[in-house]
C-alpha cells in the first residue's frame, strides 16, 4: 500500500507574504503582478494572518460614493493590510496528511493555506487548490471512472442574451466559478469566474482603481460579449483523469457536462475533483 501523501509533496515554495502595516495597494499591486488570490501576512517571519482578494473588495471604497481620483486614492492609501486580513489565518503545516488540508479547504472554502513550521510558526510556502490539481495530475487514478459520475447537478445557467450583470450575480450566487449558458437546453457558451474577475480588473483600471464589483459593468454589456465559446465542455463519460488536466490546461476550476446531443447535465468543478479525492460522492 502507499504512503500516504502530506502537505510536503503537494505545495509550492517559497510564497509571497505582505506585512500588516503595508498599504492595502501594495496588496492589489502584487496579487495583479502575480496572479495571486491571496497573501501570508507575516510579521517577524511567523505568519499573522492572510488577506485575499475577496478583503480588498470589500475593504476599497465604491466608485458609486462619487470620489475623485485624488480622493480615492488618498482613501485607499489609508487602509492598511492588518486592518482587512483574517486572523487567525488558517494554516497546515509540512507533514499534514494532504487529505486533511484539502478537508480544511472544503469545509472553510477557502482557496489555499499558508505551510508553516509546526515548532517556530514559520511560513514555508502555501498550498492552493490548483497546487493539489497538479500534484495529483500525474498520479494513476483509474478507479475515479468518469466525471459525470462525480459532477454536480441541478446548477444555474444564464441565456447568451441576458444582461452581463445578471450573469455575474448568478456566477457568484451559483458558487461553482463556471456559469452554463444556455439556449434552451443547449450549451452555446460558458461564463467564468476568472474571465469576470479580469473584465472587472480592466474597468475599474479605466476609472481609478481595481478589484471592485458588478457597478463597473457597462449596462448594454449581454453575457455573449464575455462568455467563451461552447468549446470549454466535457462531453459524458469523459475520465474524470481528463477532466483534471483540462481544468490545468485551460486555467478554469469548472466545466459543463454535456451528452451526446447537446444537453446539459451538470458541472464538474475543482470541489468535486478535491471531493473525490477524499473517496466522497456529489452532493445530491
Amino acid at each position: 500500500m502507499p504512503e500516504p501523501r502530506l502537505v510536503q509533496d503537494a505545495m509550492h515554495r517559497p510564497a509571497v507574504t505582505i506585512g500588516a502595516h503595508e498599504p492595502l495597494s501594495a496588496a492589489v499591486v502584487a496579487m495583479q503582478e502575480l496572479g495571486v488570490k491571496r497573501l501570508p501576512v507575516v510579521q517577524d517571519g511567523r505568519v499573522v494572518g492572510i488577506v485575499t482578494d475577496g478583503e480588498v473588495r470589500r475593504a476599497l471604497p465604491a466608485l458609486s460614493e462619487g470620489l475623485s481620483p485624488w480622493a480615492f486614492t488618498d482613501r485607499v492609501g489609508r487602509v492598511r493590510v492588518g486592518q482587512t486580513m483574517r486572523q487567525p489565518a488558517l494554516t497546515t503545516t509540512p507533514g499534514t496528511p494532504l487529505t486533511a488540508a484539502i478537508r480544511v479547504m472544503l469545509d472553510r472554502r477557502v482557496g489555499g493555506l499558508p505551510v508553516v513550521d509546526p515548532d517556530t510558526d514559520e511560513l514555508l510556502g502555501m498550498l492552493t487548490l490548483t497546487d493539489v490539481l497538479r500534484s495529483e495530475a500525474h498520479r494513476p487514478r483509474l478507479q475515479w471512472g468518469s466525471a459525470d459520475q462525480h459532477m454536480t447537478r441541478n446548477v444555474m445557467t444564464v441565456g447568451a442574451d441576458d444582461p452581463l450583470s445578471d450573469g455575474v450575480d448568478r456566477l457568484h450566487r451559483a458558487r461553482l466559478r463556471v456559469l452554463p449558458v444556455m439556449d434552451g437546453t443547449t450549451l452555446v457558451g460558458v461564463l467564468h469566474e476568472t474571465d469576470v474577475a479580469a473584465a472587472l480588473d480592466r474597468a475599474a483600471g479605466a476609472q481609478a482603481s481595481t478589484v471592485l464589483g458588478t457597478q463597473l459593468l457597462v449596462p448594454e454589456q449581454k453575457v455573449r460579449d464575455l462568455m467563451r465559446p461552447p468549446s470549454g465542455y466535457l462531453l459524458e463519460g469523459t475520465p474524470m483523469r481528463d477532466a483534471l488536466t483540462r481544468m490545468l490546461e485551460t486555467d478554469v476550476h469548472g466545466l459543463p457536462i454535456i451528452d451526446s446531443g447537446g444537453e446539459l447535465l451538470g458541472v464538474i468543478t475543482i470541489s468535486d475533483v478535491l471531493r473525490t479525492l477524499l473517496g466522497e460522492r456529489p452532493p445530491a
